[in-house]
């Protein structure tokens, strides 16, 4: 009865997340959980036909012909799976109310169909002798390996990915709070049209106006983007390019700051800045007129590449009154202005600046798109945090089909071992001793999905390191998980033998 529940359970969970993945505007996270539902829903067919594959086969042998018992599975299956299926559309209409339902639903009917006429013929009847050798369906437990495996590594994926996502859900959340401290803040939302040469002289007439306004911003940290050592660093923890109103909106007076010679600096950090710095000006000079390397005596919150706020304890900042002035608009000043560490902090002011430069003809039909930054922190902070649930959903999805297979294979160990277990047990060993060659077996299995796992979050994932310490954390959960499974089915087992002893 609790397999028939858990069909039952796996495709209401399945038609849920099925009808609401192929919805408008759905994304490839959207339908991740999916795969991950679809996998269960397999693992949920896959179960009853296993377990009660000796059945089948006593019955076969008692005279039973192999279209009624096929006709009884697929009964059992077809009957608990619409069953699911049904209360799952229903609750989706009634939450949703969405008008496509009927035609998705069919689509899912037939899937489930599909499903289950793939898992009768692959748990396809025995043979007679099977009964008498007690053995059990090969392809079975194939099969349920393989969704193991598929499972573990999506998991050791899905975990650590949740987690990343939810820090990032936090940080813009952090980031919007301080950008209300300037709610009408705007920075262009460059599609590419700002990078064109003809233009450029309109766009620096632009920054131009803007500075004598006080309404352009400059903010950047020079080693977010690119790779610096501690030497090149010279003792600061970051190089900020700043005017004068960031340094305003950090709240540092000009008492605050130290102005700091080239020449002072250490060897590597000099020749670093002489290497970088002639690039970014217009007269492609280290340290021009107007420029000035000064340290600050308090914390500066400088915008990083991607507009969060970052804390620099002792930084070294590149200051400029004018950076139309200093810095060259190909080399410096477009970049800034596409990744928004070039903003301004008023969208009144913006906006007839750029009908007076004519940049709204040139841009004609659509002008240049203009993005509330904190209004934009918080719309990323909400899709940060909704790819974590549909994680998170992936994570639930895939502990279910993992604890339904741990349950089987504990089951599965015990029945072949019941007489080893029962022996070991009454002569004196402990639980820990009988079960360690199946919790090492769980653990090498659980190892090589791991390093598999591994492998694509070292190419591919932002910070490896504390993905790996997740997935390490992940492996000693399931080994005693398994481990608990197989010591819950051994003593039941062993009491039921000692029962039939006396």
């Amino acid at each position: 009865m609790r397999n028939k529940i858990s069909i039952a359970a796996s495709c209401l969970l399945l038609s849920l997340v099925f009808l609401y993945s192929l919805g408008p505007g759905r994304d490839a996270v959207d339908r991740l959980p999916l795969i991950c539902s679809l996998l269960l829903y397999v693992t949920s067919l896959l179960l009853p036909l296993q377990l009660g594959y000796r059945k089948d086969a006593i019955r076969l042998l008692a005279g039973i012909s192999r279209l009624e018992i096929c006709l009884d599975n697929f009964t059992c299956l077809f009957v608990w799976s619409l069953s699911g299926s049904l209360l799952g559309i229903l609750l989706f209409g009634l939450i949703f109310r969405k008008k496509s339902i009927l035609g998705n639903s069919a689509l899912l009917l037939l899937i489930e169909l599909v499903l289950i006429f793939c898992s009768l013929l692959l748990m396809k009847l025995p043979d007679k002798f099977c009964v008498s050798r007690g053995s059990v369906k090969k392809q079975g437990k194939i099969a349920l390996r393989c969704l193991q495996v598929s499972a573990l590594l999506l998991l050791a994926w899905s975990l650590p990915q949740a987690a990343l996502l939810a820090k990032s859900a936090y940080e813009n959340y952090q980031s919007k709070e301080k950008w209300q401290q300037v709610p009408a803040a705007v920075s262009f939302d460059d599609d590419g049209r700002l990078d064109q040469r003809d233009h450029y002289p309109a766009e620096l007439a632009l920054i131009k106006d803007e500075e004598r306004q006080g309404n352009a911003v400059l903010s950047l940290i020079m080693d977010d983007q690119m790779q610096t050592s501690k030497a090149e660093l010279g003792g600061y923890d970051h190089i900020v390019f700043v005017n004068d109103r960031a340094l305003k909106l950090a709240g540092i007076s000009h008492q605050d700051l130290k102005e700091v010679a080239l020449a002072d600096l250490p060897a590597e950090s000099r020749n670093f800045l002489r290497r970088i710095l002639p690039l970014n000006t217009a007269k492609r000079q280290t340290v021009p007129k107007g420029m000035h390397l000064l340290t600050s005596r308090k914390k500066l919150a400088a915008l990083n590449e991607t507009q969060d706020f970052q804390i620099c304890r002792k930084p070294l900042l590149i200051y400029s009154k004018r950076p139309s002035q200093i810095y060259d608009m190909h080399g410096f000043l477009y970049p800034a202005l596409s990744t928004g560490n070039l903003f301004f902090i008023q969208s009144d002011k913006l906006i007839p600046a750029l009908k007076r430069r004519g940049l709204t003809k040139i841009y004609s039909p659509e002008p240049f798109r203009l993005k509330q930054l904190a209004q934009s922190k918080l719309e990323l902070a909400k899709l940060y945090l909704k790819s974590c649930l549909w994680q998170l959903l992936n994570c639930i999805l895939l502990l279910f089909l993992l604890a339904s297979i741990l349950n089987y294979q504990a089951g599965a160990w015990v029945q072949l071992n019941r007489s080893k277990v029962f022996a070991l047990f009454t002569s004196g060993h402990k639980w820990r001793i009988i079960f360690t060659p199946a919790a090492v077996a769980a653990a090498l299995a659980l190892l090589v999905c791991f390093l598999v796992t591994a492998i694509l979050l070292v190419l591919y994932a932002a910070s490896p390191a504390g993905l790996l310490i997740c997935q390490f954390s992940f492996i000693l959960l399931y080994t005693l998980v398994y481990g608990k499974l197989l010591s819950k089915k051994s003593k039941t087992e062993v009491k039921r033998m000692i029962g039939r002893k006396g």
